[in-house]
């Protein structure tokens, strides 16, 4: 006869059980970076956080790095899907353009860029850093598509990306964002 405890199951079904697991190591993880600024952390603070054992989080996660890759590529997806949204709700290349200005700068604003910064610190497995890398990249899709087909539209997306980050890095500085906002979107969409 078995006399060990069987753990309860929080779902109807084994399978949205392990679901319902997996978000709420997600969650944990994402809350872990949010709270401590770095996703420098252990299977064993996950693990703690979440209410179960080192051994449970290996059945859904490789290493904590592996789940570090899941928030930074939901994280990312989530950003992009902003940022297309912004983009195709505008008529004009310039409203289109500073509406994707609008995204990053309001992301930076309300610290969500400061978990996907701290998350990039970590050395991902390289499949999942190439998946991370190449949402990134695609961050400045919706960008390319506000800016139309200009022969200038590459050089042109680079410059805004880069006049971006400067806003970005001034917000998170203590910069007010409608004040950076503003300022950048008037140098990059003047000759729009």
């Amino acid at each position: 006869m078995h006399n060990e405890a069987v753990p309860r199951i929080a779902a109807p079904t084994v399978a949205e059980n392990r679901e319902l697991r997996r978000d709420a190591l997600f969650q944990a993880a994402a809350s872990l970076i949010s709270r401590t600024g770095s996703a420098h952390f252990s299977v064993a603070q996950v693990a703690q956080e979440v209410g179960l054992s080192r051994s449970a989080v290996y059945e859904y996660y490789s290493s904590a790095a592996d789940l570090v890759a899941d928030v930074l590529v939901d994280e990312l997806m989530a950003w992009g899907d902003l940022l297309s949204e912004a983009v195709g709700a505008e008529s004009t290349t310039r409203a289109r353009v500073t509406a994707w200005m609008r995204v990053c700068i309001d992301y930076a604003a309300d610290g969500r860029h400061s978990l996907v910064r701290a998350a990039g610190r970590i050395d991902l497995p390289a499949t999942r850093r190439s998946q991370v890398r190449d949402l990134h990249h695609g961050l400045v899709q919706p960008l390319h598509t506000a800016i139309g087909d200009r022969p200038d539209a590459q050089r042109l997306a680079q410059y805004i990306w880069g006049v971006t980050q400067a806003a970005i890095e001034r917000v998170e500085g203590g910069g007010d964002s409608v004040d950076e906002l503003n300022a950048a979107a008037a140098f990059c969409t003047a000759d729009l």
